[in-house]
């Protein structure tokens, strides 16, 4: 049997339930919980124009007065000594293509702290946004000298820089005098100021300016007499004066060696791959180190070696391990787990290798070195390299076999590494082997009970060797004699 009542008498029921029922008034209410959102104002302060009493034109002319003021004389004298006559035509023809009174009116006055600066200095680049100008330059033909035509030409050169620098030294050591002359008793004898002999000194070339006279100048007379001019007497006592100081200037660069006017490094890279002469050259320039960057270049070769370090690749080697260079090349080194890796990018795949490398001396001293890179003589090399400086003392029980059982684990790679009585050998997997022979280990059992992954294994196992039990800590922590924990750890044998 239905329970449901008809729809009709459902209807109906709500009909008159309405109609008797006394209609009650009821507040709308917003959808929304939160307070209505005020109106948005600006980051930055609005002012009106009538604020600001622009609405006057006596008031307009001022404000563009004090906001974009014309250029005045001094700061025109400027601008030309950093611009182009080119430049400073443009820049007024752009003054005069920007109407201030529009800038007012429909821009927007900052003064906030956060206003950015339009005023840009283009005498100087920015790395960041500039390109380097290209040198003009007419390329001509390859010269290929012959051997005895470079080395005359190199000769050549080298003669007149050493024949430069040497005149620029002479000049600063007679600059050097003046000033001595003119600050003991020739102030009045010597026009030049300080200043003026200072930049002479920084730029030998200036002295041609100051005291080297005209050809076409007529020559003063020498029976000329007035405050301009110098008696004989006066004219004499200052050239002694002058030769004394200079005399002592040429004494002090004799007696240091360091002033001597050889040409630099720079001077001499002039001619290189990098230098001015490949201006007009159609040669493609080598791309060369920077000059002047210290501890980048390889250090010298040290004499003791012999010439088998060339390269200069064992220098630091050497300074970190406080083994001589014989030694290191002894080392018994051997790579352990070569790993290839490829890596799929935009550019295609692009192919490593990872390198794993062992190091020891055969006399208790283990280490190993990771290495990865695209070119596999780099890795092994730099694993190698890795190997010999991270050599760790490893514990050795009668110089033949380890403290008692020790683990180690690295991901799910678990190496057990167990002692053994003499005569027992090595019973380890092929890569344990090596390193258990490198650290001079002759007597040892390995289990591997999980993962037998190569690399993990190599890590696990140099974890195990270096973090063995030592009984003599054991003994001390428990309060026993170390006898009987030697009785416990080797069943009795405490030879």
């Amino acid at each position: 049997m239905s329970v449901a009542r008809p729809a009709r008498s459902l209807l109906g029921r709500c009909v008159t339930s309405t109609r008797t029922s006394a209609s009650i008034p009821l507040s709308a209410r917003s959808f929304h919980t939160s307070a209505p959102c005020q109106q948005r104002r600006s980051r930055f302060r609005n002012v009106k124009a009538q604020e600001l009493g622009l609405l006057k034109p006596e008031n307009m002319a001022k404000l563009q007065k004090d906001k974009f003021p014309d250029y005045t004389p001094e700061e025109l004298a400027e601008l030309k000594q950093k611009y182009s006559p080119e430049h400073i035509e443009s820049i007024q023809a752009g003054e005069k293509a920007v109407d201030t009174e529009d800038m007012i009116i429909q821009g927007r006055m900052r003064d906030d702290a956060y206003r950015p600066t339009y005023v840009d200095d283009y005498t100087v680049l920015d790395p960041r946004y500039d390109i380097k100008p290209d040198v003009p330059g007419t390329p001509q033909e390859i010269h290929w000298p012959s051997r005895g035509d470079w080395i005359d030409e190199y000769g050549m050169r080298l003669s007149k820089m050493v024949e430069k620098k040497t005149d620029d030294q002479l000049t600063r050591a007679m600059i050097r005098a003046l000033r001595k002359v003119k600050q003991s008793k020739g102030e009045e004898m010597i026009d030049l100021t300080v200043e003026e002999l200072d930049e002479m000194e920084k730029n030998p070339e200036l002295a041609k300016k100051y005291m080297v006279e005209d050809d076409d100048a007529p020559e003063p007379d020498a029976n000329a007499s007035g405050p301009e001019y110098l008696t004989r007497a006066q004219a004499m006592q200052l050239d002694e004066a002058v030769v004394a100081a200079w005399q002592e200037e040429l004494k002090k660069i004799a007696e240091h060696k360091d002033l001597t006017a050889e040409p630099s490094s720079l001077e001499l890279m002039q001619d290189g791959p990098a230098g001015v002469i490949r201006v007009h050259s159609a040669e493609l320039p080598e791309l060369g180190k920077v000059p002047g960057v210290e501890g980048r270049f390889l250090k010298e070769e040290d004499a003791e070696d012999g010439g088998s370090d060339e390269a200069a690749a064992y220098q630091e080697l050497k300074r970190l391990t406080g083994m001589s260079l014989s030694e290191l090349m002894s080392l018994p080194a051997k790579v352990l787990v070569r790993r290839r890796v490829t890596n799929q990018t935009r550019l295609g795949k692009v192919h490593s290798i990872s390198i794993v490398a062992m190091a020891g001396n055969g006399n208790g001293y283990l280490g190993l070195g990771v290495a990865k890179s695209t070119q596999p003589e780099i890795a092994i090399e730099t694993a190698r390299m890795l190997a010999m400086r991270n050599m760790k003392p490893i514990r050795r029980y009668e110089n033949r076999t380890i403290f008692g059982h020790s683990t180690g684990k690295v991901s799910g790679t678990v190496v057990e590494m167990f002692t053994r009585p003499p005569g027992y050998g090595l019973r380890v997997p092929s890569r344990i082997f090596e390193m258990c022979r490198a650290c001079g280990i002759h007597d040892l059992s390995v289990r591997m009970p999980r993962s037998t992954n190569p690399m993990n294994a190599v890590k696990a196992a140099y974890q195990a060797l270096t973090n063995q039990p030592d009984p003599a800590q054991i003994a001390i922590g428990r309060g026993k004699k170390m006898v009987d924990a030697r009785k416990v750890y080797y069943g009795g044998d405490v030879h």
